[in-house]
Parts: C-alpha cells; structure tokens; sequence
C-alpha cells in the first residue's frame, strides 16, 4: 500500500470512532450512519439535541392551584412543588456520560461546556417574584442552571445575601445581572429590583413563565403566592398556570425583560389574549376613576343575569389579603354599592381596616358575607394563620354579557400602596375556573372564618414562617 491511501484510512477509522464515541457517550441520542456524510462533524444544534434530556416528567395542569396551610405536608407544599416540579422538567444538556467522564465534543475535540448561544439554550425560565425563602425551590433553579437552563430571577430588595441563605446561593451560582446589552444573551443571572423594578414600592408580581417543559410549551404561571415557608405554613395561596399559549408566555416574557431595567416610570400595560386579559402595574396617579381594578368591578351589573348568578342577580366573591387606605376605601364604597343594586356579595378578608369592615358590613342583609380569615397563633402575638391571595370572581351580568363567569387574581392588593408597586393581574374568562375558585373559597371560609372584625401584626421574617404558625 501506498502512504497516501494509509493516511486516507487513518483519517476515515477517526472519523468513525468519533461518531461512534459520541453515539455511546449519549445513549438516547440517535447514532448517525457510518458512510460519507458520518465523517463530517455535527452542526452544533444537531450535537447538542444528542445530549437533550428531561429530569423529571411532569405535566403542568392547566388551571388553578391552590394549599392549605392547615393541611399535611403534600397540602401545604401543592403550589411550591407544581412550580418546582415545572423547574425540574424542563429540558437539559447531559455534559457527562453514564460512566461520569465529560462528554468531548466532535467539534472542539474537548469537554462540551453549556452554549451561550441563546439559541441553543435547552429552555429558558423567567421569574419575578417578592419573596425567595425556600431550599428546595432555589436547588431546583441551580440544577436547572447546571444542565444549560437560562434561569433569570428578579426579587424585591427587601432581602439580600445576608438576610436570605436561597437568595445568597442563587446569586453565587447564577451570577449578577449583567451590562444592558448583555441581558438577552447572558444565560443567567438573578437581580435584587431596588425598591420595585417598574415601580417606587416593591416588587410584588408574582409569574413563572417557562419556554418549554415536558410535554408542554409556553407555560405561565401567575397568582398570589411566593416561594417561602411563609407561603406554606401561614397563608392561603393561589397560582394559575395556562400552557402552550405563545401570545400571552410573549407578553409576560416581555414584561419580564423590561423589569430586568430597573428604571422607574411607564403606565400600566394591559394585554388581551382569547379568555385572558392580563394588567401590570405601576399606574402612577391612579384614581377611583382611572383605576383598573375599579373599573373592573365597575363591568358587573348586579341585575339582568340569565344563566349565572342567584335569581337573575349577579353573585360576587372576594378573597382579599389586604384592604385598606384611600384606594381600599373607594374599592369598598363599589363593593357595598353593587350590594345595594342587589349584588350578592361573598367576602373573605384578612387585613383590613375596622372603618373599611364597618362600611361593608352595617345594615346589611343575608346577601352581604364579610369573614375574616386571620388567626393568630397560640401566644396570640402575630398573624400565623390568613388568606395572601387577591382574587375576585363575579357569575352574572359580566361586561354586557348576562351568562358570564370571570375570575380576576394575581398580586395586586386593594391598598393605596399598590398602585406605585410592579403588580399583575389576570382577568380569566372561564366557568369552570370560576368553580374552582368558589370552591376553594368555601373551603376556605368552612375550614375557619369568623364574622367578628380583628386585626393582628402581620408575620416578618423574610418570609419565613413564625414560631407559632402552627395556630
């Protein structure tokens, strides 16, 4: 044989073994053909879907999720463990075969490292939230990290490395928010907002949004509650997840990226997606009359149903965390007005003023229920048992419409505050939601209410649980 024809037979037996090491260093991948076309490497996005994986399979349910924080663990933990659990099945990169070597790239002739290419990120998630207190919720966010996720995390700043042990690990394995430029390309950081991110308040959204995880697309995931012990052991919490939806994941994506600015100042944006209108705060300047959440109340007739409500009179529930101030005030004046036009008025509260409770509540009949749902714990000092979510629902005369179910939840508490804070609500136009959020409502007023006014300091702690939460 002639040098040549050696040199060409060393060169097609190393190209063969490097499709065949890569072939067995990633066994679920697809084996490329042995022939021509083998011997030349792999684009990058044909290399890295061989080392795709899911952790984990779960599905997220569409709909809402709600806890108990007088329930067993599995009860108090539904709405920490379907956000962790979405955390866990997005997809990854395997950057380590079955034997634990690093996987050496056909391209780089060395160990495969996660891309920075955004688009060969595996899938990207987003989070905006006010409160991180939670061990298991921050190991999911740096494995996800870890496999190639983009993870990018905004909280409020009222915690810090010091104060937050999760907070200090996120920072330590995401990285800091980098330069303007670099906010898409950056795979991840997680950022402390300063006294809110749009807002002059705080930072008081509460979505997870997810590109892409097992079996679904596009996930958001919006509501009341936080990732703490808090949220766990004290409060009644909700969460609403729709899925595989790209118009709304692009309108909470795009909130997201503005947030990330940190820069005060912008007007409420409200966006509209089939059974979905979607409301962030700041609204700097709002009045009873320019007020969303006002004019939300102000589209229920409280006569004319057909189809929903109780005897052709629109029916109404509130579960309301915080009520008070000038704007809870004016919130309340509407309410006790649709009770006088005949609304049926259905109210679980947990702080709230005795002034704004009196204006509900005097003179009233058996259409208006108004209980609270705050208890303290067994030394009587602070709040450990109440309801965090922000949530109504009307079945009725709905926005000319005399057969409707809407539910409205999200952060936005009707307090003065609120108005200056990055806030979210989500109208959903949907019955069956409409029942689930009725039901829980009863649930919650059955499992303990009272119809007696009082007031307890609320729980501090960053969002940790107080000693006697178990009240």
């Amino acid at each position: 044989m002639g040098v040549p024809f050696v040199k060409l037979m060393s060169r097609v037996l190393v190209a063969v073994a490097s499709v065949l090491a890569l072939s067995l260093a990633v066994p679920q991948g697809p084996v490329l053909a042995v022939g021509r076309a083998s011997a030349a490497a792999p684009t990058p996005q044909q290399f890295f879907s061989r080392l795709k994986y899911y952790p984990h399979h779960y599905v997220p349910a569409s709909g809402p999720k709600f806890n108990n924080p007088y329930g067993g663990a599995g009860e108090r933990r539904r709405i920490l463990h379907h956000v962790i659990e979405t955390i866990n099945s997005t997809p990854g990169y395997r950057l380590r075969n079955a034997n634990g070597k690093r996987i050496i790239s056909p391209i780089t002739h060395r160990p495969v490292v996660c891309p920075s290419n955004p688009r060969l990120f595996p899938a990207q998630i987003k989070i905006a939230l006010y409160s991180i207190a939670d061990k298991a919720f921050t190991d999911a966010l740096i494995r996800a990290h870890r496999r190639c996720v983009s993870v990018k995390i905004l909280m409020n700043s009222h915690l810090n490395a010091d104060t937050s042990p999760s907070w200090r690990r996120l920072i330590n394995a995401l990285g800091t928010r980098p330069a303007p430029s670099k906010y898409e390309s950056r795979r991840s950081f997680a950022y402390r907002c300063s006294h809110g991110c749009l807002g002059s308040a705080v930072l008081h959204t509460k979505m997870y949004v997810f590109s892409n995880t097992y079996r679904s697309q596009r996930v958001v995931m919006t509501g009341s509650s936080n990732m703490t012990s808090n949220a766990v052991k004290v409060q009644w919490n909700d969460l609403y997840t729709v899925r595989n939806n790209a118009r709304l994941y692009g309108d909470y994506r795009g909130q997201f990226m503005r947030m990330v600015r940190d820069r005060t100042g912008g007007r409420p944006r409200v966006f509209r997606e089939g059974g979905y209108t979607s409301t962030f705060y700041p609204f700097f300047g709002a009045t009873r009359s320019s007020d969303l959440t006002m004019r939300a109340l102000n589209s229920i007739r409280c006569t004319g149903a057909r189809g929903a409500g109780i005897n052709g009179h629109s029916v109404v529930y509130i579960a309301m965390h915080s009520w008070h101030g000038t704007r809870g005030k004016y919130l309340a004046q509407r309410v006790r007005q649709m009770y006088s036009r005949g609304c049926y008025v259905r109210i679980l509260y947990s702080f709230m003023g005795h002034g704004t409770f009196t204006l509900l509540t005097r003179n009233t009949g058996s259409r208006m229920v108004a209980r609270r749902v705050l208890f303290p714990g067994p030394r009587g000092l602070v709040a450990a048992k109440y309801s965090h979510m922000k949530m109504f629902a009307a079945a009725g005369n709905v926005a000319g419409n005399p057969g409707s179910h809407v539910v409205w939840t999200g952060s936005n508490n009707w307090a003065d505050r609120s108005i200056r804070c990055d806030e979210v609500t989500l109208r959903i136009a949907s019955a069956s939601a409409y029942r689930r959020y009725v039901d829980h409502w009863t649930f919650m007023r059955n499992r303990r209410s009272s119809a007696k006014w009082a007031i307890y300091p609320e729980p501090s702690g960053g969002g940790r649980a107080p000693a006697d939460a178990e009240g």
